[in-house]
């Protein structure tokens, strides 16, 4: 019973630990490039970060440029062009 209960711990422990390292993790995201898409799915620009997009995109709150590798990804605005 001993030994299980410290085998439980243990694993309680480990799992814990992974799971606050794996939280902390910055992933450097505002330096990924994506391929980015208007809302008709036609790829605009190519090989840009999420800042450098939006650049290209101003006004109004709603969603100008959508990742085509993530659609969770997007820009705010309108296309200036």
């Amino acid at each position: 019973m001993k030994k299980t209960k410290i085998l439980v711990m243990t694993f309680a422990a480990v799992l814990g630990i992974g799971a606050a390292v794996s939280a902390n993790v910055n992933l450097a995201a505002a330096d990924v490039v994506h391929d980015w898409m208007d809302w008709n799915g036609q790829t605009v620009l190519w090989g840009l970060t999420q800042q450098e997009a939006q650049a290209y995109c101003s006004g109004t709150p709603a969603v100008c440029l959508r990742a085509k590798d993530n659609v969770f990804i997007y820009t705010t605005g309108y296309l200036i062009w």
